[in-house]
């Protein structure tokens, strides 16, 4: 019962995270967001693993793991952030049911796994379900103008987060959460301060959380909250129940964005909303116990 009690914790906190996020994305980049997210995350998990202690990692595991926060944390949590600015956050969020989908299609290819029967009748529902929302066109996407780029930025979010757990899939197997997460953490942040300089931008894209506060509570709070404790119970979650049930479980979150976007945003429903990410999740639920 505790484990799932922790996948369900860890599943509402990245639906609340995810409207704290869009908020804070009116004031800061994305790429801004994702930087401070990555800083409080290492800082939280530093502390334990200060304590616990830091296994030593293998060239082969370092590698996959550090190409797994290139493309997973850098990438894939960027561009979501960048949807997240641009539809609305219960469609974005909807957008990660393709994660697990796209994995499997990855692995397929990449890998030579062959889904069972009812690995393929998850993907069918999990994309019928997804459609069901998108074909309620701009009144569940948001704006006319930003409803094709956050759908797209969605997309380019679910394939790099797919490839990330390809890679993090070669790595885990001998290399504990906490020290791979860690690792994938330090590889993101590097990535993106290398992307800011890159482009220039990044002192610019930081000067809001020095100069304001209240945007650097606020993200301090959303990455506490989704970084830290979200993966945190995500873990917990793994580790006092099954696999498979936790993995369920923590795939939930866009059925707990629905009320919170109701009592937070004061966003009125539809019941295409509804009635198609009931049918998203439920397709990823089929996939996943499925795997």
């Amino acid at each position: 019962m505790l484990g799932f009690l922790f996948a369900l914790a860890s599943a509402f906190l990245w639906a609340l995270v995810a409207i704290l996020y869009r908020a804070i994305g009116r004031t800061l980049h994305p790429i801004a967001i994702n930087i401070g997210k990555n800083l409080v995350a290492l800082f939280c998990i530093g502390i334990i693993l200060a304590i616990k202690g830091f296994e030593p990692i293998g060239g082969r595991q370092l590698f996959f793991l550090v190409m797994s926060g290139a493309l997973g944390i850098s990438l894939g949590d960027t561009f979501f952030l960048m949807a997240l600015c641009r539809i609305r956050a219960r469609l974005a969020m909807l957008m990660t049911t393709l994660i697990p989908v796209l994995a499997v299609l990855l692995a397929v290819l990449l890998l030579h796994e062959r889904p069972t029967a009812q690995g393929w009748i998850g993907i069918i529902v999990t994309l019928m379900g997804i459609g069901v929302v998108l074909s309620g066109g701009h009144q569940e996407c948001g704006s006319e103008r930003n409803s094709l780029s956050g759908i797209l930025y969605g997309l380019l979010a679910s394939v790099c987060c797919a490839a990330s757990v390809i890679c993090s899939k070669y790595a885990l197997a001998s290399v504990s959460a906490l020290d791979g997460s860690f690792v994938r953490h330090i590889a993101g942040f590097l990535l993106l301060a290398l992307w800011g300089l890159a482009a220039g931008k990044l002192t610019p894209w930081l000067k809001p959380l020095i100069s304001d506060a209240a945007v650097l509570r606020q993200l301090l709070i959303a990455s506490f909250l989704g970084a830290f404790l979200g993966t945190w119970f995500c873990l917990l979650g793994l580790k006092y129940a099954t696999a498979s049930a936790a993995t369920v479980l923590n795939a939930t979150s866009p059925l707990f964005i629905l009320p919170l976007s109701y009592i937070l945003l004061k966003e009125r429903i539809s019941s295409r909303a509804i009635i198609g990410a009931v049918v998203a999740v439920a397709g990823g639920c089929i996939l996943l116990a499925g795997g």
